[in-house]
């Protein structure tokens, strides 16, 4: 998000006093980290500031009391986060969540190191546990060709890039997905 971000202008800082707006970005397979979100989501409404909250929680959980009233942008809508961010500075509330296709490998990015690329493989699982809420958020299996990831290799191997660190919600379950979703 923050690549598409820049990419489009935007500037990010390390005051969230001075922000225009906050991002949250939140995980819902562990309760510290929705926990955490719901704070800055206090903090953010006591100082006025526009906020969208991003991630596994609203895509999991829409209807939670804490989301009234913000914009929000499920995984499968990350590729959107520049509109929903310009939409809402506009006083608008903006709810993305839906989509049956995988997002981009290509989309912009700020990298905490500049030689990893951490590039998913699949998204979504085949489980379905009963104490796991990633297959509720992420959705049904979907993996990337192989040929697409090669591409995404090859590109950021030009930018400098060294390492990879293949991610998955299911990785042992790469291309298994059932052919009736079409990712």
């Amino acid at each position: 998000m923050a690549g598409q971000l820049e990419a489009f202008g935007y500037s990010l800082i390390d005051s969230p006093e001075e922000a225009d707006l906050w991002l949250v970005n939140s995980c819902t397979v562990k309760s510290p980290s929705q926990s955490a979100m719901e704070t800055l989501i206090s903090k953010s409404r006591s100082t006025g500031k526009a906020l969208v909250v991003a991630g596994c929680v609203p895509q999991g959980n829409k209807d939670l009391k804490e989301l009234e009233g913000i914009s929000i942008v499920g995984v499968q809508q990350i590729d959107r986060v520049v509109e929903v961010v310009e939409e809402t500075l506009k006083g608008h509330e903006v709810r993305l969540l839906n989509r049956n296709t995988l997002p981009a490998l290509d989309l912009p990015k700020v990298r905490k190191n500049k030689f990893i690329e951490i590039p998913p493989i699949n998204v979504g699982c085949l489980g379905a546990c009963t104490y796991c809420k990633t297959k509720h958020a992420r959705g049904h299996l979907g993996s990337y060709t192989i040929e697409s990831l090669v591409e995404r290799v090859r590109t950021v191997i030009s930018e400098g890039v060294k390492e990879f660190w293949l991610s998955s919600e299911d990785t042992g379950a790469y291309g298994n997905e059932p052919r009736t979703y079409s990712w």
